[in-house]
C-alpha cells in the first residue's frame, strides 16, 4: 500500500484563458509603474526593506530587469514552473529584516505587506484599463479578474485571509490601507523625488552622451511624475504633499487621450509582452518555449 504523501499539493495556476494572463502582459501597464512603486513602498515595512536591502538606487536598470524576469516566471511559469517562482520569491525575502528610522521592527514576509503588494497591481491593472486601454472593465471582469489575482496570490504563498475577495471588500480594503497604514517613506520620497527626475543611464544606452541621456529622461520623467500624480489614490497624494491643480488635471486628460487612441494602433506584438500575445491570439502550441526563454 502506498503511503499517504504529506506534500502540500501547489496551488492552481492560472492559464491563458485568464484576464490576468492578457492584462499582466500589456506594456500598458508600465505607464502605472510609478503609482504602483510607490503604493508598495508607502507600506512602512515595504518602504524600510527595499530602502535597507536593495540596490535600486545603485542598480535601477538590473533590478527592473531581474523585477520583470519574476514576474514571467510567477505569471506565465506554468503548472510547475509559477509555484517554484513562488517558493523562489519567499525564500528570497527569508532573510530581509531589520528596523526602521523609528525603530519598529520589520520583516519582508509580514503576511500584511507581503499581501498588500500583490494586491496593488491589481488596482494597477483595473487604473491602465480604465484610463488608457480600449475599454474599462466591466463590472463583471473586474471580479473575475481579483478572484484570478487572489488565485496568484496562493502561488505567491499569501493566505487567503489576508487577501479581499470581492470587488466591494477589495476597495474598502484599498482605502483603509491608504488612510491608515501608508506612509510618506523615505523610499517613497526618494522615487517621487529622485528617480522620476533622474535615474542612471541604462547599459544598453552606453554610447549615448550623458548631457543627452539627461535630457530626454528629464522629459520622460516629467510625463511619468504627470501619469503618477494623476493616479495616486487623493488619500496618499495628501500625506505626500502632492499639489494637484486643475491645470495638472487637464494637462493629464489630453495625455490619456492621446495615449489611449494610440495604443489602438500599436500592433498587438509590439504591445503585449512575448506569452500575453501568444495568449491573445490563441498560439497555444507555442507558449510553454517563450516562457522557458522569457523565463
Amino acid at each position: 500500500m502506498a503511503t499517504p504523501s504529506n506534500k502540500k499539493a501547489d496551488p492552481i495556476t492560472l492559464g491563458p484563458d485568464s484576464l490576468a494572463w492578457t492584462h499582466a502582459g500589456d506594456n500598458l501597464q508600465l505607464l502605472m509603474a510609478g503609482t504602483t512603486l510607490l503604493l508598495q513602498v508607502s507600506h512602512p515595512v515595504v518602504g524600510a526593506g527595499v530602502g535597507d536591502h536593495s540596490v535600486f538606487k545603485e542598480d535601477p536598470w538590473g533590478r527592473l530587469k531581474r523585477t520583470t524576469e519574476w514576474g514571467l516566471r510567477l505569471m506565465y511559469g506554468g503548472e510547475q514552473g509559477s509555484p517554484q517562482a513562488g517558493r523562489d520569491l519567499r525564500e528570497l525575502h527569508r532573510n530581509i529584516k531589520g528596523a526602521d528610522a523609528k525603530g519598529r521592527k520589520y520583516f519582508a514576509l509580514d503576511p500584511e505587506a507581503y499581501a498588500w503588494v500583490h494586491m496593488t497591481t491589481y488596482y494597477a491593472m483595473i487604473t491602465t484599463q480604465r484610463l488608457f486601454g480600449d475599454k474599462p472593465f466591466t463590472a463583471s471582469e473586474e471580479a473575475q479578474l481579483l478572484q484570478e489575482w487572489v488565485q496568484q496570490g496562493r502561488v505567491l504563498g499569501i493566505r487567503d485571509q489576508d487577501m479581499p475577495h470581492s470587488v466591494p471588500a477589495f476597495w474598502e480594503y484599498f482605502n483603509n490601507m491608504v488612510e491608515n497604514r501608508l506612509e510618506n517613506t523615505d523610499t517613497a520620497r526618494y522615487l517621487l523625488d529622485v528617480s522620476l527626475s533622474r535615474v542612471k543611464k541604462p547599459p544598453q544606452l552606453s554610447l549615448m552622451p550623458d548631457w543627452l541621456w539627461k535630457r530626454l529622461y528629464r522629459q520622460l520623467g516629467k510625463g511619468a511624475k504627470l501619469t503618477t500624480y494623476a493616479t495616486l489614490p487623493p488619500g496618499l497624494r495628501k500625506k505626500f504633499h502632492v499639489h494637484w491643480t486643475g491645470r495638472l488635471a487637464r494637462r493629464f486628460e489630453r495625455k490619456r487621450r492621446t495615449i489611449r487612441n494610440l495604443a489602438k494602433l500599436v500592433p498587438p506584438k509590439v504591445r503585449y509582452l512575448p506569452p500575453a500575445y501568444l495568449a491573445v491570439t490563441g498560439q497555444l502550441e507555442r507558449f510553454q518555449p517563450v516562457i522557458r526563454e522569457a523565463a
